[in-house]
């Protein structure tokens, strides 16, 4: 089965509008990242964006347990679906740069695993029995909202304890081929979500303007340090010697600040060519498209292209010509 071409999106306010154009460029999906420290609120960005697409599906990517109850992230995901009939899917993850930005840590994954098997319930119009209550969805008629809904729910997946969660409760995973380039463990719909930016004929990695536009997501790589894709590295060593120096209570902050809208001069001290050769699916058509397809034998069955820079339309159509749409 041929890989599918999604989206996902570093949510700002424009997203709506490069949500639309996603469609007309011919991608299957469009999901927008949840972190509340530094992004738009996904659910109100998606709504806007229902009233202005008819086909493409709409999601948030990745709902953490510790920021939101589970009914209210059940409500929002039932009124999504009322607003795009059979486009809406909803991601669920332990959290990664978006506990960090607000002083806390992921959750375990006993905790979300019971967190999608409750959202699954609920939206199918069952009871849940949460801190010693019994509760469910109660929307009328008159609310204008259906239940049951049908939203499928995928787990955001890496390491084992992840792809065993995800294989006993989600519809799918979306994943990120920076945390190991092994065959991915899940039977089901696997999303990659990744970046890049296709060159111009002519364009180097260290050209400037190629900096600018993928450079929030190659940072990406000098934040995993020594267990990215720029391991042992130059760049590595001395981005993370310059985290290490900071205090240990700064250094979350510092790490994901920006993370994949934005760059800090930290990034900018040490991101170069290597950094975007290296840390993104960066290059010419051809060679993106060679990527993709080391990917698809991978085990991916969408790709989902986190596009940055300051000309998303320009990243979104020069991605899709790429990959082939």
């Amino acid at each position: 089965m041929a890989m599918e071409l999604g989206c996902t999106f570093s949510t700002s306010i424009a997203t709506p509008e490069h949500i639309r154009i996603a469609e007309e460029l011919g991608y299957v999906s469009a999901w927008c990242h949840y972190s509340p420290a530094i992004y738009a609120d996904p659910w109100m960005m998606l709504a806007m964006a229902s009233e202005r697409t008819t086909r493409i599906g709409l999601g948030v990517a990745v709902v953490v347990p510790r920021f939101r109850h589970v009914a209210d992230v059940a409500s929002s995901a039932a009124t999504l679906t009322q607003l795009a009939p059979g486009r809406v899917t909803v991601a669920v993850g332990s959290g990664f740069s978006s506990t960090a930005l607000l002083g806390g840590r992921g959750v375990t994954w006993a905790s979300v695993e019971a967190f999608v098997t409750n959202l699954r319930t609920l939206l199918a119009g069952g009871r849940i029995e949460l801190d010693g209550r019994a509760m469910s969805l109660l929307h009328t008629e008159e609310s204008g909202i259906s239940v049951p809904a049908d939203v499928p729910i995928w787990v955001a997946a890496h390491g084992p304890k992840a792809f065993g969660v995800a294989s006993r409760v989600a519809d799918g995973v979306i994943t990120n081929p920076t945390h190991g380039n092994e065959k991915i463990p899940f039977e089901g719909t696997c999303g990659l979500s990744y970046y890049g930016t296709v060159l111009e004929p002519g364009e180097t990695f260290d050209d400037p303007a190629v900096i600018e536009r993928v450079g929030p997501t190659a940072a990406l790589a000098l934040h995993m340090g020594p267990y990215g894709p720029l391991a042992g590295s130059v760049e590595e060593k001395g981005y993370t010697a310059r985290i290490n120096d900071l205090p240990e209570a700064e250094r979350p902050v510092a790490t994901h600040r920006g993370h994949l809208i934005s760059l800090t001069d930290l990034d900018r001290e040490f991101l170069n060519g290597n950094v975007v050769r290296d840390g993104t699916l960066s290059g010419t058509a051809a060679e993106v498209r060679a990527g993709l397809d080391a990917l698809q034998e991978a085990g991916a069955s969408r790709f989902c292209y986190t596009p940055a820079g300051p000309d998303i339309p320009r990243e979104l159509e020069a991605f899709a010509k790429a990959f082939g749409l």
